[in-house]
């Protein structure tokens, strides 16, 4: 092993660790505040490592390190039985003495403050600066079923002005001009186009809302593999970074707009690639799956070889990040919901702890942005899915609390194990589920790899 190896090893267990930690931090603050007494504040399951009692409270290592708990006194986040729980009556410092919302509170404060942590380090990244690649006002592929393609563009086309203002980068330079035609399907837009040796005058105008490929309006870029997720059809049949695609069910794809057009349209889900790395020529069998949005294999683009970086100020870097947290949460709760009701598959969308820690792995290797950007993304999943509303997370719990909250009582003892027990059978499934799609995506990159 590499010292880089370790050194990104060593990241992925910190990064994930303190993610543990500042949610069960969050239950544990709250308890303290609301004067509920905690037992043990644990990193990990399983065999004692190391512990130490502070203030009435044990804080303990655990040896298996993916997971933790807050066990607060007469009442327990990680699980204890419905029975145990109400075994006595509650007395002051015990979780069932505190009041129903209070309760809530606490239940609250894991998830919230996983949110707070990724909004944090959002900020901290806009701050310290990202990088903003620029894409060459040169059109590649225009895709047919898009604005540009009805309005008369073409592949070659350098973009010059914009209602007059010159162009210099074709994402960030007319993203005032997509947001006046999605506002308004009846403004139009006034690009100075030259093709070949003759300069035009090409209005953009129409409806984009119905375009299944948007405005159209693409940087030309090879054909060449930047990123491959792990899990990915692509990943699976050994398709890496750097490999050129040539072809696409024996049609040649000029650049990687193209080669996207072609995957995603196509009604047929078995595709045949023609795969360049180093010079040799491979031919490999990919089956696409559905992400939600659309029909993919999992590729990624090469970022542009030109970027500069940017930096915002506090006040700027914040609502920023508001508005990235917000639209991050709401596309993963469309996913969720997507999933729950069966309009994209679980097995080729779902993973495990060991695709997480593969994953932390690659991002540590492209580079200290990209894996804080990961970390990021992970901490706003693991606080959204502990909001889910079954028994053994906190928005189950938290569902109690609102029922006893209405009926001024708790519910019985029989409706909450009941509760309890279909929550942790759920999750315990869902987990296991999880986990062995981890196995079987590992085989899977063993069996049906083509590209050696």
């Amino acid at each position: 092993m590499h010292l880089n190896d370790l050194i990104y090893y060593l990241e992925v267990l910190i990064a994930f660790e303190a993610m543990i930690f500042i949610h069960e931090g969050g239950h544990y603050l709250a308890c303290k505040f609301y004067k509920v007494d905690v037992e043990e504040f644990a990193l990990g399951f399983g065999n004692l490592l190391w512990s130490r009692k502070w203030k009435g409270t044990l804080f303990s290592i655990r040896a298996f390190p993916l997971g933790g708990f807050c066990k607060p006194k007469g009442g327990d986040l990680s699980g204890q039985s419905v029975e145990e729980i109400y075994a006595k009556p509650a007395e002051p410092g015990d979780f069932l003495f505190a009041s129903w919302w209070k309760r809530v509170v606490i239940f609250l404060a894991g998830p919230g403050m996983n949110f707070v942590s990724g909004f944090l380090i959002l900020v901290a990244v806009l701050m310290i600066g990202e990088k903003v690649y620029f894409e060459r006002p040169v059109l590649g592929f225009v895709p047919p079923e898009s604005l540009a393609y009805d309005c008369g563009f073409k592949k070659g086309d350098l973009l010059l002005k914009v209602d007059g203002k010159p162009i210099q980068d074709l994402s960030g330079d007319l993203d005032g001009t997509y947001a006046k035609l999605v506002k308004d399907p009846s403004a139009s837009a006034l690009f100075t186009v030259e093709r070949g040796s003759k300069t035009l005058q090409i209005p953009l105008k129409g409806d984009v809302h119905p375009k299944k490929f948007g405005f159209g309006l693409y940087s030309s870029a090879p054909a060449v593999i930047g990123d491959v997720p792990l899990g990915t059809p692509a990943w699976k049949a050994g398709i890496r970074p750097g490999d050129k695609i040539l072809s696409v069910d024996g049609r040649k794809v000029s650049d990687w707009l193209e080669l996207s057009y072609v995957i995603k349209s196509g009604t047929n889900d078995h595709l045949e690639l023609q795969v360049d790395r180093n010079g040799k020529d491979y031919p490999v069998s990919i089956t696409r799956i559905y992400n939600g949005d659309d029909h993919v294999i999992g590729i990624q683009p090469q970022p542009s070889d030109k970027f500069t970086v940017t930096r915002m100020s506090f006040f700027q870097a914040v609502p920023e990040a508001g508005l990235r947290t917000y639209y991050f949460c709401k596309k993963y709760l469309e996913v969720i919901w997507k999933l729950v009701t069966l309009k994209m598959n679980l097995k080729d969308n779902v993973g495990g702890a060991v695709t997480i820690f593969r994953t932390l792995y690659q991002k540590a290797a492209q580079g200290i942005e990209e894996f804080l950007k990961t970390v990021i993304s992970i901490s706003f999943i693991l606080g959204l899915m502990n909001l889910l509303p079954l028994g053994i997370v906190d928005g189950g719990q938290i569902i109690l609390c609102l029922f006893e909250a209405v009926k001024r009582k708790p519910l019985s003892i029989k409706f909450q194990n009941v509760y309890q027990i279909a929550g942790f059978t759920l999750v315990g499934c869902l987990m296991l589920y999880a986990v062995g799609m981890d196995v079987w995506n590992w085989v899977m990159e063993n069996v049906h790899r083509q590209i050696p």
